[in-house]
């Protein structure tokens, strides 16, 4: 079949998405089906992929990172017309989002929506109005999961928060996006060889107590938390944060400030292999965000046999299994602090969690969630097939 992802966000970015939306890609050319990603044009990347279509954009002030499509003038528009599309599969329900749920209109298709971010959690980067735009955001996206045929959220706890909001389409759990377990719980060095080349590279004494975090630096990811819960810690811990973002600067200020910057790694963003080398190196993985709809970081350190301490949240209560993965815990530093200095001192109890972790981890790979995502898009063409090749708005 021919699919077309459609994506506010993707390369040269680095997000969830743009994860999500690379393996979807790969994952079903390898099954024989033809992808095509529409996306907004960044300026100076040239793609590699034949595949992907770009739409030209504009640069908003403030976020030179995060070009914005301009998705209806009539040269894309005839180019997403012209790709033969049997499915429509979107990643935005803003800008590219119209676009393909207009193209699997006008083309009688089907499309569905990967609920991927509670959108009113990043009303603060809306320009002007900020923290006012939250509930016009909701109720948006509420309306755009109703016009589509289906949607896909990645965890049972963000299916019912949809279903809470007012969505009344079908809602199916399909993880946003799988991984490669192998290459988590066999990385190219594993156990003490990882563990010393890790701390080797990025100056952390060999026997300390090392705590791990995968992701973006931004204000919802609610970074400044393990800074607080690390200086309630021994002196003798580290923390490692592998990712980059536009909190960074004001993170390494906050550290500085509470002393910690000589135990505090900002490694910056690191290639998979890096990250996986990180995670088989690490005592713990520690994660503090409150917003998330998946937490791929999270199941990557599941899969390398990592305990983790997460805030207790709607994706991390689905992911972690209290006392059996990991530590679930208040949004509180202090509670944070103490959850990981109980680990910290079991070894054994952690290793167990780990194991368990990498066993949960299985029901995530890269592979199961393809079967999953296919089994959805056949479902809608062969409804589509026999309601006479049409679809009409719900």
């Amino acid at each position: 079949m021919h699919v077309g992802l459609f994506t506010d966000s993707y390369l040269p970015r680095t997000s969830g998405v743009v994860t999500a939306v690379e393996a979807s890609a790969r994952q079903l050319r390898l099954r024989g089906h033809r992808v095509f990603i529409v996306a907004p044009a960044y300026p100076g990347h040239t793609d590699v992929d034949p595949d992907v279509v770009r739409v030209p954009s504009v640069t908003p002030p403030g976020h030179p990172d995060f070009p914005l499509a301009l998705p209806y003038p009539g040269r894309a528009l005839r180019a997403v017309r012209a790709l033969g599309l049997d499915l429509v599969h979107t990643h935005s329900p803003f800008l590219l989002g119209g676009m393909g749920w207009w193209a699997a209109r006008v083309l009688g298709r089907p499309v569905l929506f990967t609920y991927h971010t509670r959108y009113d959690e990043y009303a603060h980067y809306a320009p002007v109005v900020g923290e006012l735009a939250r509930p016009l955001v909701s109720a948006y996206a509420t309306a755009y999961c109703n016009q589509c045929d289906c949607v896909l959220a990645p965890l049972p706890s963000i299916a019912a928060l949809l279903r809470d909001s007012g969505v009344r389409v079908r809602v199916v759990v399909v993880p946003s996006a799988g991984i490669d377990v192998s290459a988590f719980s066999a990385p190219p060095r594993s156990g003490e060889d990882a563990r010393t080349a890790v701390r080797g590279r990025f100056g952390v004494p060999p026997h300390s107590p090392l705590l791990a975090f995968v992701g973006r630096l931004a204000r919802e990811k609610n970074v400044a938390l393990l800074l607080a819960a690390l200086a309630a810690l021994p002196s003798d811990t580290w923390l490692l944060l592998v990712g980059d973002g536009p909190e960074r600067t004001a993170l390494e200020t906050q550290a500085k400030d509470a002393g910690l910057a000589s135990r505090t790694v900002f490694a910056g963003t690191q290639p998979p292999a890096a990250v996986a080398e990180v995670l088989a190196a690490a005592d713990l993985f520690v994660f503090p965000s409150t917003t998330e709809t998946f937490g791929i970081a999270m199941i990557e350190a599941m899969a390398a046999g990592c305990a983790v301490v997460a805030v207790r949240a709607p994706a991390s209560s689905d992911l972690v299994r209290n006392g059996e993965t990991g530590r679930l815990v208040a949004a509180d530093p202090r509670a944070f602090a103490d959850a990981v200095r109980d680990l910290l001192a079991q070894p054994a109890r952690r290793s167990a969690m780990g194991g368990a972790a990498r066993a949960a981890a299985a029901e995530y790979d890269q592979a199961r969630v393809t079967d999953r995502l296919l089994a959805v898009y056949q479902e809608l063409l062969a409804h589509q097939r026999v309601a006479g090749g049409g679809f009409t708005c719900v």
